[in-house]
């Protein structure tokens, strides 16, 4: 099956895959110079890697598999997920020059969480399961709406702010781990078990793969980044001229 995915949706998908991890990596560099030049390197590489390993995984049809394995094979693109966090929570180098960047701007990154609309596109034109397109689609649009909001409240030191940054981080994690469930669940495979008349092949096969390959591995490293930095103070932290409460 060949899913209808119009031009006009594939190269947003694309292009956002590329550039949203390149501005990552511009950002944390640019930190680095100044603290820990020694990261630069190496930050490079693991961004690089984890772009152009999607990028030729997915043109090759590695996801795609077959029916016992497609969705089994998605899991390989936790391994980025993974080494991020982990090189945040025990390499100190790493985890200084994360935290100089300011927490507001982690925050209004995923403003492309707002792309998840494509979902939505994809539901009306038959390509994708209104199991799968729904809530994965209304539930990255709420995150990425809100995003620029949240982070202008923290950085204003509003009162409340850090608060409602928390539970946003926590929404934005709960929306990603429900699109990944229903994702698995309405793929071909051993776990399909919605969306049998209309299964869902589009988000195993380009474009639509480069979300969970890419895009949903760095938005759930962003969440967790952030939330350790709101819950691990034990006070609140000053990002504009008062402190969020």
């Amino acid at each position: 099956m060949h899913p209808v995915i119009p031009i006009w949706v594939t190269i947003p998908i694309v292009v956002a895959n590329i550039i949203i991890p390149a501005v990552a990596w511009l950002v944390f560099q640019k930190v680095a110079r100044r603290s820990a030049r020694e990261l630069v390197v190496p930050s490079f590489l693991f961004f690089a890697l984890w772009v152009v390993a999607g990028f030729v995984l997915t043109a090759r049809g590695f996801f795609v598999g077959s029916a016992a394995n497609s969705v089994p094979r998605i899991v390989y693109s936790m391994v980025p997920l993974t080494i991020g966090y982990l090189a945040y929570l025990s390499l100190r180098s790493v985890r200084n020059v994360v935290d100089q960047i300011p927490l507001p701007s982690m925050i209004a990154l995923q403003f492309y969480r707002a792309l998840g609309f494509v979902f939505l596109v994809e539901w009306m034109l038959g390509a994708l399961p209104g199991a799968f397109a729904l809530p994965a689609g209304i539930g990255d649009i709420a995150v990425g709406l809100a995003a620029p909001f949240v982070a202008a409240r923290l950085k204003a030191g509003e009162p409340g702010a850090r608060k409602s940054a928390i539970w946003w981080n926590v929404f934005g994690i709960a929306d990603l781990v429900i699109a990944v469930t229903m994702g698995v669940t309405t793929t071909p495979g051993p776990f399909h078990l919605f969306a049998l008349d209309n299964p869902n092949y589009a988000i195993i096969m380009m474009p639509l793969v480069l979300v969970p390959v890419i895009a949903v591995p760095f938005s759930i490293l962003l969440h967790f980044i952030g939330l350790h930095r709101l819950v691990g103070h034990t006070k609140p932290v000053a990002f504009g001229m008062r402190q969020a409460a």
